[in-house]
């Protein structure tokens, strides 16, 4: 699982809690770190909508010409209009931050 997530302090929530379910997430800050973070393939990438370097757009469009396109994408944000951007970026689901823990676990759960 790939978490992309710029906030420090978010990434290493979101990887505690991931790892404490059993999975295995990588986090990355930014498109440029993905170089050397998609061996094994992801499961799924958790991906922040605003990321201080670039955006979730480039990261989807990184991810396609790697051929990892199909990977589910679960988009995080507090930006208004989550709904729409995640509609315009063909994510696979997406939350509003804050979130609940439990909700985030049932989407991952869903999603891989």
């Amino acid at each position: 699982m790939l978490v992309v997530e710029d906030d420090g302090d978010i990434a290493s929530l979101l990887t505690d809690i991931l790892e404490t379910e059993g999975y295995e997430p990588v986090a990355i800050a930014d498109a440029r770190d993905l170089d050397g973070k998609l061996e094994p393939r992801p499961h799924l990438v958790v991906l922040d909508l605003r990321l201080t370097r670039g955006g979730a757009e480039e990261i989807i469009v990184a991810l396609s010409k790697r051929g990892l396109g199909d990977v589910p994408v679960l988009l995080l944000s507090a930006a208004s209009g989550l709904a729409d951007r995640a509609r315009e970026l063909g994510v696979t689901s997406y939350l509003e931050k804050p979130f609940e823990l439990d909700d985030l676990l049932v989407i991952v759960r869903q999603l891989i």
